[in-house]
């Protein structure tokens, strides 16, 4: 596919905004790398920036990858996403619509919560209920302006967190600026859960999900 999801400006890297080269959005979100690659090239292209052979994108496009391939695996065509990020994206005034928390989903419709009321992407249905699925949600923290600001892989209920603000937004020990690859490095390296945890003065429980997480990913 080689149609761009939106016709927009060339992306640059900014700080704070994370960068996620193709294997790291693939380990980060547990996604096939051909098929991440295949959308930086076309779906996300106008996205992306980079050399022509190492593209990357953003810690927003990286929640809408994730959001995408939901939506994907519960039914919904790349055609109908295309269409309703073109209209979620004027209605809410953002690039990144689907990094919005006004966004609420079955992954298989998508609404916009509009002045206290829910909108389908379709524009033609009108819900006043925001008792909807939001099953994303429960992985995604956002800030003030509505936007994402964290993605916990693994659930908010664990302690590995992907951050744009720290280590450039490569996975982290919630709370810290360490690496989870760093603690599953040691890992693999032979050394016990608890001489890691000894080493960086965290909980085993914070080790432990390092290692879940990458070995997921493995």
């Amino acid at each position: 596919m080689s149609t761009k999801l939106l016709d927009t400006d060339k992306e640059e890297s900014k700080i704070g905004e994370g960068i996620y080269l193709t294997p790291d959005v693939a380990r980060i979100l547990n996604l096939p790398y051909q098929k991440v690659y295949s959308l930086m090239k076309g779906f996300w292209q106008g996205y992306a920036f980079g050399d022509k052979g190492n593209k990357a994108v953003n810690f927003y496009s990286l929640i809408e990858f994730y959001i995408y391939f939901q939506c994907r695996q519960n039914g919904m065509s790349a055609q109908k996403f295309k269409k309703y990020h073109s209209r979620l994206s004027a209605t809410l005034k953002t690039k990144y619509p689907f990094a919005h928390h006004k966004i609420r989903t079955d992954f298989r419709n998508i609404w916009a919560e509009v002045e206290g009321n829910l909108i389908k992407a379709d524009g033609k249905h009108q819900y006043d209920s925001l008792h909807l699925l939001e099953k994303f949600l429960h992985n995604v923290s956002y800030g003030e302006n509505n936007m994402a600001i964290k993605f916990y892989p693994l659930g908010k209920q664990t302690k590995v967190v992907v951050d744009p603000k720290h280590q450039f937004g490569q996975p982290v020990v919630d709370g810290t600026n360490i690496k989870t690859k760093s603690l599953y490095s040691l890992h693999l390296g032979g050394e016990t859960n608890k001489t890691i945890s000894n080493l960086y003065n965290i909980s085993l429980d914070k080790v432990r999900d390092a290692i879940t997480f990458h070995t997921m990913a493995a």
